[in-house]
């Protein structure tokens, strides 16, 4: 269990601005709903802010807009972005990651194997013969790294993650458990009824500061590389295909499946379960909403939902229509017996 902290200190981290009494220590921060005394809570927004005022927790992050209408009912951390502080206060109440020059004797450390300052190697840890691991490097136990394989500074490897032969990963890097990097991209040829495997020769690589998510499966190219760009962040069980290109800054939320060869550009958005067509090329700073079917190229800055995807205004409008045919079909029928009648009288 962690030490309570000062909301003085807090505020501080958080780059907040503290209203009330800094001396009160908090033991966690806890959501509004499962607030207690000894606890800080938050209001994301202005519309959060009354329920997090009337909750029992001990203090509240609130947006500094909103510190008119909560002055004086609680101690509150103002803050500019609440989203922000909170990252930065959570970090510190998170269970610290072993760190410092170890290497469980369980691991399997290949010959040739390059390895910088203070790296943390777990139980049953793999590296292979000419791999290469920067300074603060962690990989916890089951992590495997393959031959000629590179791990960035300070970059962590949880349970099973999975960097195979030749793949290089960033610095400040986050893999999960059972990710896989440089997995055989999904290439055939069919050769009469047969099915004859296209030999993958590339690898991937992947920038700095990347997250990639439990499962999640990123394939090497067939030549070339397969690249994930710097900042970018991939949820769980995300499959990115063999010779793909994803931009800087993007976001891939949970299942989403892009096809081999596909460009994607900068800060773009994907939400949960798209699926982008292989050969394309989708612009910088697109959005594309859950579920939604990328069948074509995307000029930058599209938002885009529905398959075969849409301007979102468009499918919305079509989902409107859509809900409006079973009475669009019964005026339909009234006219149709009306006109049915009227030539019965001629």
């Amino acid at each position: 269990m962690t030490s309570p902290r000062r909301l003085a200190d807090l505020a501080a981290l958080a780059g907040a601005t503290l209203a009330g009494d800094g001396g009160i220590a908090v033991e966690r921060v806890s959501s509004v709903e499962d607030a207690a005394p000894g606890a800080l809570t938050f209001a994301v927004d202005e519309k959060w802010v009354a329920r997090a005022l009337a909750s029992p927790a001990s203090a509240v992050i609130v947006p500094r807009s909103a510190h008119a209408i909560a002055r004086g009912a609680k101690t509150l951390l103002l803050a500019d972005d609440v989203r922000a502080a909170l990252a930065a206060i959570l970090a510190s109440f998170a269970s610290p990651l072993p760190h410092g020059e170890f290497t469980h004797s369980s691991a399997v450390i290949e010959e040739g194997v390059t390895r910088g300052a203070d790296v943390w190697i777990g139980a049953g840890a793999f590296v292979g013969s000419g791999a290469r691991l920067g300074d603060g490097a962690i990989l916890l136990p089951g992590a495997y790294v393959g031959a000629r394989a590179a791990i960035g500074k300070r970059t962590l490897l949880h349970p099973r993650a999975c960097v195979l032969d030749d793949c290089v990963v960033g610095d400040d890097c986050i893999l999960h458990a059972n990710c896989v990097i440089g997995a055989d991209g999904f290439g055939f040829v069919r050769v009469g009824r047969e099915q004859i495997k296209i030999p993958q020769l590339g690898n991937v690589v992947v920038g700095d500061r990347v997250e990639i998510g439990a499962c999640s499966a990123i394939d090497r190219a067939v030549t070339g590389s397969t690249t994930i760009g710097s900042g970018t962040k991939i949820d769980n069980l995300v499959q990115v295909g063999h010779n793909c290109s994803i931009g800087a800054d993007s976001t891939l939320c949970a299942q989403v499946g892009i096809a081999g060869s596909t460009d994607v550009g900068a800060i773009v958005t994907l939400a949960g379960q798209v699926g982008v067509n292989g050969h394309i090329k989708i612009g910088d700073m697109t959005i594309a909403g859950g579920q939604t079917g990328i069948t074509s190229d995307l000029p930058p800055n599209s938002k885009v939902w529905g398959t075969p995807a849409l301007p979102i205004r468009e499918e919305m409008a079509q989902k409107v229509m859509f809900r409006k045919l079973p009475k669009l079909f019964e005026q339909v029928r009234d006219l149709m017996d009306a006109v049915a009648e009227l030539r019965k009288r001629r």
